[in-house]
């Protein structure tokens, strides 16, 4: 049901900034600096809804390979609900069903009010008692390219403003949510094209007011020996151009560099264990590519270690995250020019 809304403007409707917030990109694939302990919290305090289509799907590829790769001894267990025990994650995969199943097909404004479809219906389940006991909200793209990328910071913000901590609606101070920013994956015109252009206003966005970002595309762009590969035109399938065209592909010379290694194993399988088993828009040459969904889901369990309280800058303790441990002291304001409130 829609409810009326007011405009409040710079002086009047500031954003809330609730710590420093952080970004998980190519640099937050290594999950051997993650301290067991904020796994464990992660796993004993969060419940997440995540809304996606096919490439978001990448995340959840990634992760059931590492909840059954034997190495790991079920450490990376999840469940596909945002209710369960301490022993999994409680992850409820798509969700509730929807009209917009992700960012791209639900940022429409039939009425005019400057939020998008997808953000109106994560308000209504978010106000649903039922929900409560839900702590982190992401929606994922299809793809960026055309969106109204100044409509979802706005929109994200709404939503920030309302249920994050010392938001105004009254289950904030009881129940906040965290909300995750995420970037589009790479379309493969290089540098500042219809994906790069507008994953840098997002990531402009969450630098300034300190958001939490998942920089998806980010994970696209560099190999796990931190090669760049945006400037190369790569493309979701993490080809690029070495002779002139998308002739090459990262991620199998990644694996060809790394045989038998920790990557190589999760991604490829061995033994009985038979590696990522799918891995949307990135199969490439001997499905190689597969390693984007291994990456993305090493890169999923290091935001929900962030989002429970874990800070790797500040000796693995607490701060910059976390629903119930993290550090929310010190909420400044950030102005804006306007602010649309319920």
């Amino acid at each position: 049901m829609k409810i009326p809304f007011i405009a409040l403007f710079l002086c009047l409707a500031p954003i809330i900034s609730q710590g420093a917030g952080f970004v998980v990109d190519h640099t937050s694939t290594d999950l051997s600096v993650i301290p067991d302990t904020w796994i464990t919290k992660a796993k004993a305090d969060l419940h997440i809804i995540y809304k996606h289509t096919s490439h978001g799907s990448q995340l959840i590829s990634g992760m059931k390979a590492l909840r059954d790769f034997p190495d790991y001894g079920g450490k990376y267990a999840w469940t596909d609900s945002s209710e369960g025990d301490e022993t999994a994650l409680s992850l409820d995969d798509r969700a509730f069903k929807s009209p917009y199943p992700d960012l791209s097909q639900g940022d429409g404004d039939p009425d005019g009010d400057g939020i998008a479809n997808w953000a109106e219906q994560t308000y209504d389940i978010l106000v649903d008692p039922d929900y409560y006991h839900v702590n982190v909200f992401l929606w994922s793209w299809c793809n960026i390219a055309g969106h109204d990328i100044p409509r979802y910071l706005h929109s994200m913000e709404w939503l920030i403003g309302l249920f994050g901590k010392g938001g105004s609606h009254a289950r904030a101070a009881e129940h906040p949510v965290q909300f995750v920013f995420i970037t589009g994956h790479a379309n493969g015109g290089g540098e500042n094209d219809s994906s790069d252009a507008q994953n840098r206003l997002i990531r402009e966005h969450c630098r300034t007011h300190g958001r939490i970002l998942f920089d998806f595309a980010d994970i696209e762009n560099y190999d796990p020996d931190n090669n760049y590969f945006l400037d190369k035109r790569v493309t979701d399938a993490l080809y690029y151009d070495k002779n002139g065209s998308h002739d090459a592909n990262w991620a199998s010379e990644y694996l060809v560099r790394h045989p038998g290694g920790e990557l190589y194993r999760i991604t490829k399988g061995e033994g009985s264990y038979s590696g990522v088993q799918s891995c949307a828009h990135s199969s490439g040459p001997d499905n190689d590519a597969y390693l984007n969904c291994t990456l993305k889901g090493r890169a999923a369990w290091y935001l929900f270690a962030r989002l429970a309280g874990w800070n790797p800058d500040n000796g693995g303790g607490t701060g910059g995250g976390g629903t119930t441990g993290g550090s929310s002291a010190g909420i400044t304001v950030v102005p804006v020019t306007a602010l649309l409130l319920r």
